[in-house]
């Protein structure tokens, strides 16, 4: 089930972070596209251990209370594969194999990339075309993940009465967000979009729309709250809520949240010196940030003035209409969140 095959008609995109299910419903007249229906249903602690589901029933429960809260009548759905779960990689194969044959041939070649043994694999390629390194090659995307992956996440969403269509890797879906709904493709040769989730932080790198490089590493906001509730002898709830509410000490700024910032500024930093070193390129024109985290105010400002590279808040939605039914103020205030669940939700417009 794990597939990179186009589906048509339209899709509850769905993302299961490290602390919440975001879900989204896209619709298309032409080139435009509305929000018909959104919601986020946060998961209890524990249900996750960073990308990892331990309980699929209480995900399942989590999917449920979102369609509901979103007032949906679909019942279709795409899934997401975080990056680090998988491997993603671009083989070539001669063009002269048959396409019978292609299969087989494909998957011959991508057992020297994926450390498991295939019968223990969800696999699936996507031909991409001629090669630019000979006229006798093709291109060819591979990506596979561990079937457990797969199947805990296919029994969540059942559990919830949804049929599952598609499950991609959350950094396909970026990439598809990123090249159908954001403006600054095609104003910017390499793009990185860092994404704050609540435990993983990930980025990817465009070049010229495509992602070449991908990354992922423990750190979120869940370690903000974590150092609130220490600090402050609040339990985790409570530092989350006093977190989003802004009820905290006066020196919370000074003694807590700068020094998280400036982590989060160390993370940029340490995501592109990975991309440098592995890609021998030497710069990136533009940074998008995305997540929880990013709605912190001021941190594109001090991302940007320490790293030297113009950096901002990555916001796809910008043209979109959004349904009557979907809270405006709401919907801005979760804008950072959203992407992954989008580009999911786009899989359905191909």
């Amino acid at each position: 089930m794990f597939s990179l095959s186009k589906k048509k008609g339209d899709l509850l995109g769905i993302d299961i972070s490290s602390s919440a299910v975001k879900l989204i419903e896209l619709s298309r007249k032409g080139k435009d596209y509305r929000v018909d229906s959104y919601a986020v249903s946060s998961l209890p602690e524990g249900v996750t251990t960073e990308r990892d589901i331990n309980e699929a029933e209480k995900v399942g429960e989590a999917i449920r209370l979102a369609v509901k809260n979103s007032k949906t009548k679909s019942r279709r759905c795409a899934l997401g594969i975080p990056s680090s779960m998988a491997i993603n990689k671009i083989i070539t194969i001669p063009a002269s194999i048959p396409a019978s044959e292609m299969e087989a041939q494909v998957e011959l070649e991508a057992e020297q990339y994926i450390p498991y043994p295939m019968e223990e694999v969800n696999f699936d390629f996507e031909v991409l075309g001629p090669s630019k390194t000979s006229a006798e090659m093709i291109d060819v995307l591979i990506a596979g993940t561990r079937t457990e992956n797969v199947e805990v996440r296919l029994a969540a969403a059942e559990m919830a009465g949804l049929e599952v269509e598609i499950v991609d890797l959350e950094s396909h879906a970026v990439e598809l967000l990123f090249r159908t709904m954001i403006d600054d493709m095609e104003k910017h040769d390499v793009l990185a979009a860092v994404d704050f989730g609540a435990s993983m932080t990930g980025i990817n790198v465009f070049e010229n729309g495509k992602v070449v490089f991908s990354r992922e590493q423990v750190f979120g906001g869940k370690q903000l709250t974590q150092e609130i509730s220490q600090r402050y002898g609040l339990s985790y709830a409570e530092a989350g809520l006093a977190k989003k509410n802004g009820n905290l000490p006066e020196g919370y700024i000074p003694e807590v949240l700068d020094p998280f910032r400036e982590n989060m500024v160390r993370q940029v930093q340490r995501f592109l010196q990975f991309y440098y070193a592995s890609t021998q390129k030497d710069k990136v024109d533009k940074v998008l940030l995305s997540g929880g985290c990013a709605s912190i105010p001021g941190i594109d400002e001090q991302i940007q003035e320490v790293i030297g590279i113009p950096t901002a808040l990555a916001n796809p939605f910008a043209n979109v209409v959004l349904h009557s039914k979907v809270n405006p103020a709401r919907f801005s205030s979760d804008i950072p969140a959203m992407l992954v669940p989008a580009g999911l939700a786009l899989r359905g417009f191909e």
